[in-house]
């Protein structure tokens, strides 16, 4: 099993960096800014709370599992209790524990093209095997494409709304047609939310709001990582049918014990805390069209506008062969050693000829970002202005 090749690309400026180059990473797959002040007291409480110096539950905290249930049914419009949720270690280990409920050696589990590397990552740590899906020219699934996929083994989709790289928002009719594909064939749907707060279109779905009659044949994902800040405490969690939480308890007793309890009351606190995600998904929505708009500016770069998530994701292939680089791998290393800007190459997301930009920092950061790509990238004659801070904000 090879490492996210993200990973690779962070080490990379980590190294440079501890070598005194001053790096800007719009590589990262997380917010720039900290966790907010309500969450950080409410895990200092929590430090100091004995209760929380124990053992806990497999399954998680009842007080954050109920709450994460109350997220759920609004998202979904059914009705979900804590004992339909498990608590995990962050997003990633929901969606590895609900492969592994799901899917025996060998079974098959559709994925998107492009799409985030952890999907294909989970399935097989689980012991099956991911088919990628090659997904429309606005970065969504089709039925047909997902039919010419579907083998005998094809046990599961993992559907992630907002995407990453892409940030494709699925419709509501398409995720019905989606949601029929899937109840007519007896496949299971992973539904990958983590995202969810980052919908700049208006027109995100749950499956289940679209589609409740798959309530027992779809796992709801989510977490706090993305829209609190939160990537480095590690609290995620599942919502699903019983015997699907069964099977994720039992492995997370098996294995991790439980979530720490601190986190979970973190956890807890960012999920009362609904003004901080509203907040960043105006920040994000205002430098996703600064971002573009550079990229734009730049000959050979045509950058769509993303409907969500935290990411512009270019295709670059003109710039490539007008400059003579093999492949946008080559563009990303070459943006690190020159101007000290990170940013992922699309082969991480099986996209060769894009890279992924993120635009979830500060303005400053990614102004500066802005003026280097234009720097290395566009010809001074024909380089716009740079985006003054004032106007940006």
């Amino acid at each position: 099993m090879t490492d996210n090749p993200i990973f690779a690309v962070a080490a990379r400026a980590e190294a440079l960096r501890a070598q005194g180059a001053d790096v800007i990473t719009l590589a990262a797959g997380e917010p720039q800014a900290a966790t907010s002040a309500v969450v950080v007291e409410a895990a200092v409480a929590a430090v100091r709370d004995p209760a929380t110096h124990h053992y806990g539950t497999a399954q998680g905290d009842p007080d954050l599992r109920a709450l994460v249930a109350t997220v759920v049914a609004a998202d979904t419009g059914l009705s979900w209790t804590a004992a339909d949720v498990q608590i995990g270690l962050g997003a990633k280990h929901a969606l590895f524990l609900a492969t592994q409920a799901l899917i025996d050696a060998g079974d098959e589990v559709l994925v998107a093209a492009p799409g985030w590397p952890g999907h294909a990552e989970v399935v097989v740590a689980a012991g099956g095997i991911p088919v990628p899906v090659a997904t429309d020219e606005e970065f969504r699934f089709s039925v047909e494409a997902l039919d010419r996929c579907r083998t005998p083994r094809t046990r599961a989709l993992i559907l992630s709304s907002p995407g990453n790289p892409t940030g494709a928002v699925h419709s509501e009719s398409r995720l019905r047609q989606i949601a029929d594909w899937a109840d007519q064939h007896g496949i299971w749907v992973i539904s990958d939310d983590i995202y969810r707060a980052f919908d700049y279109t208006g027109t995100y779905r749950s499956i289940l709001r679209v589609a409740p009659q798959l309530r027992d044949r779809t796992v709801v994902v989510g977490g706090v990582s993305k829209e609190h800040a939160m990537t480095g405490w590690r609290v995620g969690w599942l919502a699903a049918s019983p015997e699907v939480v069964a099977s994720a308890r039992l492995h997370v007793s098996r294995t991790i014990t439980h979530v720490p309890t601190v986190n979970q009351r973190a956890a807890h606190a960012a999920l009362g805390d609904t003004g901080t995600p509203a907040e960043a998904a105006r920040d994000y929505q205002r430098r996703r069209a600064l971002l573009v708009d550079a990229l734009n500016g730049i000959d050979g770069i045509d950058c769509p506008l993303p409907d969500g998530g935290m990411f512009a994701f270019p295709d670059v292939s003109r710039l490539l062969r007008d400059r003579g680089w093999a492949d946008s791998a080559d563009l990303a290393a070459w943006l690190l050693d020159t101007v000290h800007l990170a940013v992922v190459p699309g082969e991480a997301f099986n996209a060769p000829g894009r890279i992924r930009v993120c635009f979830a920092v500060d303005d400053d950061t990614l102004i500066t970002a802005v003026e280097r790509l234009h720097t290395a990238l566009g010809p001074a004659a024909h380089e716009p202005a740079a985006p003054q801070l004032e106007e940006a904000r």
